[in-house]
């Protein structure tokens, strides 16, 4: 049966393409994606699952850690999308997302019809090709080709399209603290480091945003430095602060597992540093955003609190300005740290599966700083990993498309039918 159900999938590749297609075209930036959840609604429905929505934060994700608070607001009317199949059996359940928002329309750049989707060089081209309606495309067609063979799954499986582009909370998250969930879970999502079915994403970094902003003093005149204190010195020293601490902590804190063995498990990039000055005068105001990604031992909460110690110290013991002048706050990204264990049954029947399809057998076990599967591990009790095909997300401001492997999506569809087909084996 399962070699029917794979051919069947080989032999609808036009099918496949066409409905990929389809829903780029369906607008979902910046959460304005009530069209494409209607098609991701339809489908589901078709399939035999129950079918639910909802909008918005649920209330309960302002006490987790990992509530990241929206950057960008979504649109009044943009929803998730939960399907849930009830097999009313004992047998481990199942979890499939991704996420159905895109980047905004002109993210890339500007196109004269950024919903417009291409096929060319074995490449569909289109806005959220890779991010990620191609996951939710594999979700979608392996469930269509698995049940048309085999009728209703033999276990529990809950599917999620969701809002996740601004760090989860209103989709993840939110659909986590209300009840759906899954003993396994699969996060669908091509892989942006081109390494395509190689690699399986089980390793979550923990992350924090940090903003540091640092007041000067204006001095008796516009330009007199015996009185003033320009903001722009003070950031520019607190920045070699945070690149002396981001040494200091990434010999203390390696990976003691895996393929990053002995590799620094701490990383702090200070992504911009901007102030209120144009020429001539002192900066009386000046800001640095900051990226932390981080690994266990060290948590969400000490990773901030040993930075504000660390500046504090400096602060204190150089006597360049008064502690008073220097705010550290929260970003919008809060990420935990999670894992799933390389060595894991799970992990392990879902590279057989990739190796059947691709020939795959050195696999890579891919950390990234506050991925989605995060977020079932810690708040679902569930073991969930990320797999995807290959694909190309450029640059901000690039006038580059994204897009995804025909190949490697077909396969990924075959790969997740193959998954979906074989789970009731696994732990029996």
């Amino acid at each position: 049966m399962l070699e029917t159900i794979l051919k069947d999938i080989e032999d609808s590749k036009d099918e496949l393409i066409k409905g990929l297609m389809e829903l780029i075209h369906l607008k979902s930036s910046d959460g304005q994606s009530t069209d494409a959840q209607s098609f991701v609604e339809k489908q589901l429905q078709e399939l035999g699952f129950e079918v639910s929505t909802f909008k918005g934060i649920d209330e309960r994700c302002l006490k987790c850690a990992d509530y990241c608070p929206l950057d960008t607001p979504f649109h009044p009317d943009a929803y998730n999308v939960a399907g849930v199949h009830h097999a009313k059996n004992n047998h481990p359940s199942l979890l499939l997302f991704g996420h159905i928002d895109t980047e905004d329309e002109a993210y890339f750049g500007h196109f004269e019809h950024p919903y417009e989707a291409e096929q060319k060089d074995d490449k569909i081209y289109g806005l959220g090709a890779s991010d990620d309606k191609g996951g939710i495309a594999m979700m979608l067609y392996a469930l269509k080709f698995v049940t048309k063979h085999i009728g209703k799954l033999p276990y529990d499986c809950t599917v999620m399209s969701i809002l996740g582009k601004h760090g989860g909370a209103a989709g993840t998250l939110s659909a986590l603290v209300q009840g759906y969930r899954g003993d396994y879970g699969i996060y669908l999502h091509p892989a942006e480091t081109g390494h395509g079915f190689a690699e399986i994403k089980n390793i979550s970094l923990g992350a924090v945003d940090l903003n540091v902003t640092v007041q000067g003093l204006p001095g008796k005149k516009h330009d007199d430095l015996d009185t003033g204190m320009n903001a722009n010195v003070l950031i520019s020293q607190i920045a070699l602060w945070m690149e002396e601490h981001n040494q200091k902590m990434r010999n203390q804190y390696k990976f003691d597992f895996g393929s990053f063995k002995d590799e620094p498990s701490y990383i702090l990039n200070i992504g911009s540093i901007e102030s209120n000055s144009g020429y001539g005068g002192i900066a009386q105001k000046a800001s640095m955003k900051v990226r932390i990604r981080f690994f266990f031992p060290l948590t969400l909460e000490q990773v901030i609190q040993d930075v504000t110690d660390m500046l504090h110290h400096h602060i204190t013991s150089t006597h360049l300005m008064h502690p008073s002048q220097l705010i550290v706050e929260k970003g919008n990204l809060r990420a935990s740290p999670a894992i799933v264990e390389t060595e894991s049954p799970f992990v392990q029947f879902i590279q057989s599966n990739i190796h059947h399809e691709t020939g795959i057998k050195n696999f890579i076990h891919q950390y990234h700083g506050g991925s989605d599967i995060r977020l079932p591990i810690l708040y679902g009790n569930c073991q969930c990993v990320g797999i995807g095909p290959s694909c190309d997300l450029p640059e901000a401001n690039s006038y580059q498309k994204e897009w995804i492997s025909i190949r490697d999506y077909i396969d990924g569809v075959k790969i997740l039918a193959r998954i979906l087909y074989k789970f009731i084996d696994f732990n029996n």
